[in-house]
């Protein structure tokens, strides 16, 4: 499944985080963030400063965690069995 939405270019999806699995959400369109195992809840992962614990940070603007925010469009291709 591929999916392809806006966010900050330093949004990583690149499946690197263990046993994190990539979530689908619904925040200005379908988008992506990732669930935790264990019960540690929904986050994002950004290139230059790690684990943003919440699933909206960086996703628009209006949820930008720093000043590097920068929006692309991201693509990204999820096997279905690897999303929650």
């Amino acid at each position: 499944m591929k999916v392809e939405f806006k966010a900050c270019e330093h949004l990583d999806y690149e499946p690197n985080y263990g046993k994190c699995k990539r979530q689908l959400i619904s925040c200005d369109g379908t988008k992506l963030c990732w669930m935790r195992p264990g019960g540690g809840g929904i986050v994002q992962f950004c290139k230059k400063r790690g684990r943003l614990n919440s699933p909206t940070s960086c996703l628009d603007i209006t949820h930008a965690v720093c000043n590097d925010f920068n929006e692309i469009t991201h693509e990204v291709d999820v096997p279905e069995e690897e999303y929650e």
